[in-house]
């Protein structure tokens, strides 16, 4: 079965400061790094790389000699820029994973086993248990505290089936409804998205001191 990667780093930075996904890490790019997991994996055979539009011709310089990547425009939200992802495929593949471009430390292991529950399942999502008890609140009180083994914190990849994740985003525009996380676009079409073991080392860089932590 055909299967391709988008990794989404069209981000602006406004919250952290700058362009997070261009940060150093030692002396590569996070979003280098990143790139670099997905190009190790031999069935992945396509990927697209989501940059912003202004930073597409010096940045795409670092990856001008991988022949399988290809790199297109973000848009003005992530739920936009993966779907500019999507339809910048030249051919539908089988399955399509869809990875945070500032999540540079993925193993080749979670990248594995989430092509594989895809073929399997349909969708699916990687993610860890909360090591922390969590609170429902509303204005300021909490209204309702879940079991903790029922809560999961969901990381990337999130691979799926092409068929399946091109017509939930379709229907998500359509709809006019909104999310961060692919597979929540999945569910809303009833589908059922299956859980893959990730890893607490899995971050997200998503402020300051999570790079100073490295």
């Amino acid at each position: 079965m055909k299967t391709a990667a988008i990794i989404v780093a069209g981000g602006k930075g406004k919250r952290f400061g700058s362009k997070k996904q261009f940060e150093l890490i030692g002396k590569r790019k996070v979003v280098e790094l990143t790139v670099s997991k997905f190009l190790k994996i031999s069935d992945i055979k396509n990927i697209v790389l989501v940059l912003p539009k202004e930073d597409i011709k010096n940045v795409g310089q670092t990856f001008r000699f991988a022949k399988k990547i290809k790199i297109v425009p973000g848009g003005k939200t992530r739920q936009h820029s993966v779907f500019n992802g999507l339809l910048s495929l030249n051919s539908d593949p089988d399955i399509i994973l869809i990875h945070d471009g500032v999540r540079p430390f993925v193993s080749e292991k979670i990248i594995k086993d989430s092509i594989v529950s895809a073929k399997k399942y349909g969708a699916c999502v990687v993610a860890v248990p909360s090591k922390d008890t969590v609170k429902i609140s509303k204005r300021g009180f909490v209204i309702s505290t879940p079991e903790r083994r029922n809560i999961f914190l969901a990381q990337t990849p999130q691979a799926f089936k092409y068929s399946l994740i091109i017509k939930a985003y379709k229907q998500a525009f359509k709809k006019k409804y909104f999310s961060t996380d692919d597979s929540a676009l999945v569910e809303k079409l009833g589908k059922k998205v299956k859980i893959v073991s990730g890893d607490y080392s899995n971050i997200k860089i998503t402020t300051k001191s999570d790079l100073k932590n490295l």
